[in-house]
This record gives structure tokens, sequence and C-alpha cells, in this order.
């Protein structure tokens, strides 16, 4: 446990405790009377004791040796450990006092939207988004609002382990039960778009799966509303020459303009997706961001097939159709790529939806010694969210000048052949006159 060069004193520890709110002064005082004498004499055991008995977490424990009772509680919501960072601010795991039940909490603090208006404006469009959406699929949303001048989506807190960790743990998934998840991936994408939502951002980091092996697609806050009005500002939502998404899984057309795509354009993502859990790595690995973009806009990848044989070549071809280039190109809906994956579910016995995690006590779920939650638990990036310049925009025909084409080739090609066959003719009739 990390504290102050001079530790506060068990006193200054408690009144920290007083008046941080995580507890009322008869828990407080009940939980003290279980503290043995000789652990009381110095504010890092006392600390220690309270935390190995589940009455503090040793965020919160930390937070208060180091003297940082302010920022613990939010309105209903007691704040157990930090979950994510980023731009937009952080998500906590949280306990709702009223119901008990853990929850997600995505907070936007006042300081980081007078710094960035614009972040505000997209917090403000996420907590309306995922307030329209109930699937069992996709995150549930139980609460949204402001307290003490702090945005915050309270989110259900989903265990399990991210699509991308999995597949750094234990490597490329099988056939079948990449089928049976994105199945359920589908089913959600489907749901979402009747609603006319674009994820805009879907990536196996953006897709949970359940201890019970169910997926939870997360993270709304890139989301498209299809036919709403747009904000002037474009790094609000993205437009032409300002890019959201993430560059590895991001269809060609949300490259060029992010507000002109459809619900094809999270196919396209799905398929860069499946793609990734079923070989190891995304469709164009390595390279700077121009550099994806660029191979998104004009390559094919390494076929799925030599990387991974084991995969059929049916159901590659499903990957081919999701990865085309151009939107018409690709699957009609989410329902038809459903309806093809449930061909390959294998005959492993489906499990119950997880139990929610609503009234899990948090020592089911840090890691005992530590209190840290497992590596990809949730957020691993939040979101992803790139702004580019108009130039890269411009990728595609660029792109087109950078080398010529077969045709032009062949036509040089049989220019300089003409001017050399001319070339040995002139050569050949002045040898012929000057004899």
């Amino acid at each position: 446990m990390t504290s102050r060069d001079e530790p506060i004193s068990p006193d200054a520890f408690v009144k920290a405790l007083q008046r941080s709110g995580l507890l009322d002064e008869a828990r407080i005082q009940m939980a003290l009377k279980q503290v043995p004498k000789t652990l009381r004499e110095r504010s890092e055991t006392l600390a220690e004791h309270l935390i190995s008995h589940g009455v503090l977490s040793r965020y919160q424990g930390t937070r208060l040796l180091n003297g940082g009772e302010r920022g613990l509680v939010l309105g209903p919501y007691q704040l157990l450990a930090p979950i994510a960072r980023g731009g937009m601010g952080a998500v906590f795991l949280a306990r709702d006092s009223r119901d008990q039940r853990l929850v997600a909490l995505k907070l936007l603090p006042p300081q980081k939207y007078r710094e960035e208006e614009r972040l505000l404006a997209r917090f403000r469009r996420e907590m309306e988004i995922t307030r329209k959406v109930s699937h069992a699929h996709l995150t549930r949303t139980f609460e949204t609002g402001v307290l003490e001048k702090v945005y915050y989506i309270a989110m259900e807190y989903v265990p399990g382990q991210s699509l991308r960790r999995k597949v750094a743990d234990v490597g490329p998934l099988p056939v079948s039960r990449v089928a049976r998840v994105f199945s359920q991936v589908s089913d959600a994408l489907q749901y979402a778009h009747g609603l006319g939502l674009i994820h805009r951002d879907l990536k196996p980091s953006n897709i949970m799966i359940t201890p019970n092996g169910h997926a939870k697609i997360l993270d709304l806050g890139l989301a498209l509303i299809e036919g709403e009005d747009l904000p002037d500002d474009k790094t609000i939502v993205g437009g032409k020459g300002y890019v959201v998404g993430t560059m590895d899984y991001i269809a060609p057309e949300q490259v060029e303009d992010p507000t002109a795509v459809d619900a094809r354009a999270d196919l396209y993502s799905m398929g860069c997706s499946l793609y990734f859990v079923l070989c190891g790595q995304p469709p164009f690995p390595g390279g700077s961001s121009r550099d994806k973009i660029k191979r998104h806009l004009n390559d094919w990848p390494e076929l799925l097939t030599d990387l991974n044989p084991t995969v059929p070549s049916a159901f590659a071809r499903l990957i081919e159709r999701l990865m085309a280039k151009r939107p018409e190109h690709r699957p009609a809906s989410a329902e038809d790529v459903r309806r093809f994956l449930a061909g390959w579910v294998g005959n492993e016995p489906e499990l119950p939806m997880d139990t929610a995690a609503d009234n899990a006590h948090p020592r089911e779920i840090f890691d005992l010694e530590t209190d840290k939650l497992p590596e990809g638990s949730f957020w691993e990036t939040m979101p992803g969210t790139v702004f580019l310049n108009e130039s890269t925009t411009r990728l595609r025909r660029k792109s087109a000048k950078s080398g010529p084409s077969l045709n032009l080739i062949l036509i040089l090609a049989g220019v300089a052949l003409g001017g050399l066959l001319l070339l040995i003719a002139a050569v050949i009739v002045a040898v012929y006159l000057l004899r």
C-alpha cells in the first residue's frame, strides 16, 4: 500500500473516513470496535484491517491514507475502484447505496468539460443514446444525470473478460465458439440498427464475454443516430476530415465521412473483429493510423485460411463479404449474419444468462491481495477515437496516384518498345546508306 512519506495519524485517518461520507457514524464505530488494539496504533495497519474485512476497498483505503477523503462518494454511489480512464473522463466500479447494486459509473467531471466543451456535448449525447437501448447483449444503463456538477452514466457492471483479452490469453478461438458469440453480437446490432443506432466503434475490446460465455457490447460513446440533426462542430460526432473510430476495425466509408454511414459500417467492423478472434491479429497489423486507413481503403488482408487453416472456407467467405470495400457488397443486415452464424454453433449446450453482479460483494470481483480488477474486465480504451485532418481523407485518391496503374504501365511500355524499334530501324537504314 502506498502512503505519504509521513503517514497521517490514526485519529486523522478516522476523521478522514468520517468526512468521506462512505459510512455513517454508527457503522464506523462498529467497524472500529472489531479492530484489535495493536492495529489501531498506526493508520496503515488500521486501514489494512478495514480493507481485509471488506469495510473499505483498497482504493478507498489508500485515498484516505493520503488525505483524499473527497471524491469517494457521488450522490448515492460509493466509488470502489477505477476501471478505465480516457479523454472523456473515467469509469469506476461503484456501489449504489440505495439497493447495494454494483455499477460501472462513467464520469465526466467539470474540469474536463470546462477544458474542452466538445466533451460535454459528446457525453450528453451518450447519456441520451444509452437510455434508448434495452437488450440482453447490450450493456444496460440504469441511470444518467448530474450530481455536484459531475455528469454520470450508471451502467451494469459486466463481469468477465473482453474478447481482445481472451484472445491474448488463450489464442484464437474455435469456430463454433466464435459463431455463438458473434450470433449474439449480431442480434444486439440488429436491435440497435432497428432503433437507428450505428455503433461506429465495434471491436474486440468493446465485446465482453461473461463467465457463462455470453457476449455484451460495450460503449455507445461514438454511436450515431440515423437522420439526426448533426452539430456544427465536427469534433463532436465526426464529419468530413474528422475520423472517429478505431483504425484497426474501421469501415472504408467511415474514413471518408463518419456521419455518412449506415448499419453496414458496423458489419465491416464485425468482419474485422471476427478476423481478429480467429487468427489473433487485426486484418492490417502494424503501421501508423494513416497506413491502416490506406489499407482499409485499398488492400485486402492476408487470407484468413492461410493464417488459421481450421477455419472452413465457407466461414471465411462470410468474413470476406463483411469486409467488402463497398457497403452494397456486404450482407444486407446483421440479422442475415446471425442466421448464417447459427448454422455453425456447436452442440455444446448454452448456459443461462449470467446472474447480474448487482448484489455481489466487491471481494467476489477484486483480486483479494491487490483489489485490482482482472485485466481486460471492462473498458480497455475509452473510447477508440482518432480525429484526423482533411488530408487523411484523401488517401484513396492519393493512393491511386502514388503508383501507376497497370494500364498506364502497359501504355508506357508499349511506347518505349515502339521507340526502341524505331531507333533500331533508323540505325539499320543509316548503316545501309553508309556502305
